[in-house]
C-alpha cells in the first residue's frame, strides 16, 4: 500500500500540473455570478493543492483540515452559479468590509447550500448528487480534523495508515475535478470543458467519484 500510496502522490501532482496548464488561459464570463463562482473555485484550487503538498511532506493531519475549506469552497462556488440569489451575488462580491462581514456571515451554511442546489433546476443534477455524496461520507470526519477533535489527536499517536490517506487524497482529487469542471463552465465557453472529459479520463485512476460525470 506504501507504493500505491507513493504512486498516488506522484499521480496526484500531475493531475495538478495538469489542471492548472487547462485553467491558464481561462477568465471567467462577465458576469458577477461567473466572476465570485469562479473565485470560489480558484480557492478551492489553492486548498487542494496545499493538501497535496502537505501530505507529500509527511504533514498529514494540516492536510486533512484543509479538505473541508476545499469542498465548502466549491459548494459555495456551485451555489453562487446556479442556486444563489442576485443579492446574495452581489453580497459575496463587495470589498471586504466590517460591514460586508456582517452580511456574509448571514448567508446559509452548507447544507442549506445544498438544499438549495437540490431544487434548483439550473443545477447540475450529477455534480450535486456526488458533493452530496461527499458530504454524508467525509463531513464528521473533516470537522474533527478542523477543530482538533478525537481524530486527529489520536492520530498523532497511532499515526495514519498509507490506505487512510490513499483514500482521503483520492477524495480530494475528485473535489478537485469538480472544481475544473466549474470553472471551466463559469468560462461560458463550452469547448472548455473538453479538455476536463480528457482530464477525467486520463486521471481516472485518481478519482474515486468522477467516473462519468464529466457531461
Amino acid at each position: 500500500m506504501i507504493e500505491k500510496l507513493e504512486r498516488l502522490i506522484e499521480r496526484s501532482f500531475d493531475l495538478h500540473e495538469t489542471i492548472y496548464g487547462h485553467l491558464e488561459s481561462l477568465e471567467p464570463a462577465p458576469l458577477p455570478r461567473a466572476d465570485i463562482a469562479f473565485d470560489a473555485g480558484l480557492l478551492a484550487l489553492e486548498h487542494a493543492t496545499a493538501a497535496l503538498e502537505l501530505i507529500d511532506s509527511g504533514r498529514v493531519s494540516s492536510a486533512f483540515a484543509l479538505m473541508r475549506p476545499q469542498f465548502e469552497s466549491l459548494v459555495r462556488g456551485v451555489w453562487l452559479a446556479h442556486a444563489a440569489s442576485d443579492l446574495w451575488v452581489e453580497k459575496l462580491s463587495q470589498p471586504l468590509t466590517l460591514a460586508a462581514q456582517r452580511q456574509a456571515n448571514e448567508g446559509p451554511m452548507l447544507a442549506e447550500m445544498l438544499k438549495q442546489l437540490e431544487t434548483c433546476p439550473e443545477a447540475p443534477a450529477h455534480i450535486v448528487a456526488q458533493l452530496k455524496e461527499y458530504r454524508d461520507v467525509s463531513w464528521k470526519v473533516l470537522n474533527s480534523f478542523n477543530h482538533g477533535g478525537i481524530h486527529p489527536l489520536s492520530r498523532s499517536i497511532s499515526g495514519y495508515p498509507p490506505k487512510l490517506i490513499y483514500d482521503a487524497l483520492r477524495n480530494s482529487n475528485a473535489v478537485l475535478a469538480l472544481t475544473t469542471q466549474l470553472l471551466s463552465i463559469m468560462s461560458g465557453d463550452e469547448k472548455n470543458m473538453s479538455p476536463v472529459r480528457r482530464i477525467h479520463s486520463e486521471f481516472a485512476d485518481c478519482l474515486p467519484i468522477i467516473h462519468g460525470s464529466s457531461r
